[in-house]
């Protein structure tokens, strides 16, 4: 089955893939190299009833990522300080 987008034909068929020991699944080469899937690359994971999902997130997702990781918050507070505040000021 082939399928067009954005002008570009891709094929869709089914892979047989194994479920590795440490439960890890390989994408295929042929996969990989037509969705530019390199090392590190962020996939969206969707259970649908008996089907799972895999979806590219995309360059922008992973530079917004980035970009988060260099924001300094503008207090001093720990992360279990932060939960305990939200908790005061929530209830």
């Amino acid at each position: 089955m082939e399928k067009l987008i954005n002008n570009t034909c891709f094929m869709q068929h089914a892979m047989i893939v194994e479920l590795s020991k440490g439960r890890q699944i390989t994408i295929p080469a042929e996969i990989r190299e037509q969705l530019n899937l390199k090392t590190g690359s962020k996939l969206e994971i969707t259970q649908r009833k008996h089907e799972i999902i895999l979806k590219p997130l995309g360059e922008d997702l992973e530079v917004l990522f980035a970009e988060a990781r260099n924001i300094k918050p503008k207090h001093n507070l720990s992360p279990k300080q932060m939960d305990e505040l939200n908790e005061k000021m929530f209830r």
